[in-house]
C-alpha cells in the first residue's frame, strides 16, 4: 500500500519538501526507545504521468527517517536520496519499489524488477546504539529467469561484518565499489555465492596466475567476474587471502 491508498498524517506534511508529494510512509520504532518514529519517502509530484522525454523521468525519490523526540514532536535525522529507486528502475517490470517495513530498531526496503532475468534486493538497516547512527546490516538479492525460475535461482547475502560502516546518510548503490586488480596466488581459489565465511563455495574456480578486476571490495571476498578463453563468465565472491593485490583502484 502505497500513500496515495491511505492518509497522510499531519503531523508528516511539514516534511513534504516543495515540489513533491508523500509516496509512502510508515510508523514504528526505529531507535529502540519505545517512540514510534515514521520512515517517509517523497516522490516528485506528477511522476506517475511522466514519459521518458521528461527530465524528471528517472527522478530521485528522497526517504525521510523521522524521530520522536521526547517532546512528542517529530525530528528529520537523516534524508537519502539513493536507496529508493527510481519508478523506472525496474525496466520492463515497471517500478521496483515493493514496500519498507520497520522492525524494532530499523527497517527494510525491498524492491523487484528485471524482464526475462528477474531480480530482487532487501536492504536492512539498524540502528547502532553506540555510534548512534543507522547502518546497513544486510543486502539480501537474488536473480532467476523466468522461464525456468528454480533452475536459475541464485541467492546472495552479505552482512554488516563484510560491508563494514556504510551508513544510511551515506549510501548508494555503488556501496563498496572497488577496481582493483588482483592476482591468485595459490593453486586453486573457488568462487563463493555469498561473502560468508565458512559457506559452501560454488564449483567454478580459479588457478594460480589467473588474474581478476573486483567490482566490491568486503572485509574478507572481492566480488568480481572472469571470463575464460571459452568466453564462459562466472560471477561471485573470492577469497582476498587467495590473492594478491596487483593494482590497486584509481580515484
Amino acid at each position: 500500500m502505497n500513500a496515495q491508498d491511505k492518509p497522510v498524517p499531519k503531523e508528516l506534511k511539514p516534511f513534504i519538501k516543495e515540489g513533491y508529494e508523500a509516496m509512502d510512509f510508515e510508523k514504528g520504532d526505529l531507535n529502540g526507545d519505545k517512540l514510534e518514529d515514521y520512515l517517509l519517502i517523497l516522490k516528485i509530484k506528477g511522476e506517475d504521468t511522466m514519459t521518458y522525454d521528461n527530465p524528471e523521468w528517472d527522478a530521485q525519490r528522497p526517504l525521510l527517517l523521522l524521530i520522536r523526540q521526547t517532546d512528542k514532536k517529530l525530528k528529520e535525522a537523516i534524508t537519502n536520496d539513493e536507496l529508493i529507486l527510481c519508478r523506472n528502475c525496474g525496466g520492463v517490470m515497471g517500478d521496483p519499489y515493493q514496500g519498507i517495513m520497520i522492525k524494532p530498531g530499523g527497517f527494510s526496503v525491498d524492491f523487484y524488477g528485471g524482464s526475462s532475468w528477474r531480480w530482487s534486493d532487501t536492504y536492512t538497516f539498524l540502528y547502532d546504539k553506540v555510534k548512534k547512527d543507522w547502518f546497513l546490516e544486510r543486502h539480501g538479492s537474488s536473480n532467476f529467469h523466468a522461464g525456468d525460475p528454480e533452475g536459475t535461482e541464485e541467492n546472495t547475502t552479505i552482512r554488516r561484518s563484510e560491508i563494514g560502516d556504510v551508513s544510511l546518510l551515506k549510501y548508494s548503490p555503488d556501496y563498496n565499489t572497488d577496481s582493483s586488480e588482483w592476482k591468485v596466488n595459490v593453486a586453486k581459489t573457488y568462487f563463493y555465492q555469498s561473502p560468508l565465511l565458512g559457506s559452501k563455495p560454488k564449483k567454478a574456480y580459479l588457478v594460480k596466475g589467473n588474474t581478476v578486476t573486483s567490482y566490491k571490495q568486503f572485509k574478507n571476498f572481492i566480488q568480481c567476474t572472469f571470463t575464460n578463453n571459452k568466453d564462459e563468465s562466472t560471477t561471485g565472491f573470492i577469497l582476498k587471502k587467495d590473492l594478491v593485490l596487483v593494482g590497486k583502484a584509481r580515484n
